[in-house]
């Protein structure tokens, strides 16, 4: 299925966030917790912050009446994980990584798929993402 156009940046930010998740999920492999904490720091702040506060405001509102557990959902991991990127380090870079893999999937595979044609029309141009 191809992706919407009002999504597109939206999932290109995502390929984004699986790099990252990635990358915090094979940092103990490779032995560099620091570069990766100091990735994730970077990154959260530069891309992913904006791209959370865009899909509270945008997206989750056009979800929000008939998919109530899904959004409190998002709204809830939204919060865990800049908890966890404020006080990134070597003993939570593994459940960061993990989460920002299963929250982003989730939101291409389910959430997403979600939004009626008529709610896409409402959502507007969101910049993309610088890449990492």
């Amino acid at each position: 299925m191809q992706t919407p156009k009002q999504l597109i940046t939206l999932t290109k930010e995502h390929h984004l966030s699986l790099s990252l998740a990635n990358k915090a999920i094979n940092a103990k492999k490779l032995g560099n917790e620091t570069t990766i904490c100091q990735l994730i720091i970077e990154t959260f702040e530069r891309d992913l912050l904006s791209h959370f506060v865009f899909e509270e405001q945008h997206i989750l509102p056009l979800l929000k009446q008939h998919n109530q557990q899904d959004c409190q959902r998002i709204i809830d991991e939204h919060k865990c994980l800049l908890n966890l990127a404020k006080h990134i380090n070597a003993g939570n870079l593994l459940e960061f990584g993990e989460l920002l893999k299963t929250h982003t999937r989730f939101e291409d595979r389910v959430l997403f798929k979600k939004i009626s044609t008529d709610n896409l029309n409402k959502i507007p141009v969101h910049p993309i993402v610088k890449n990492q």
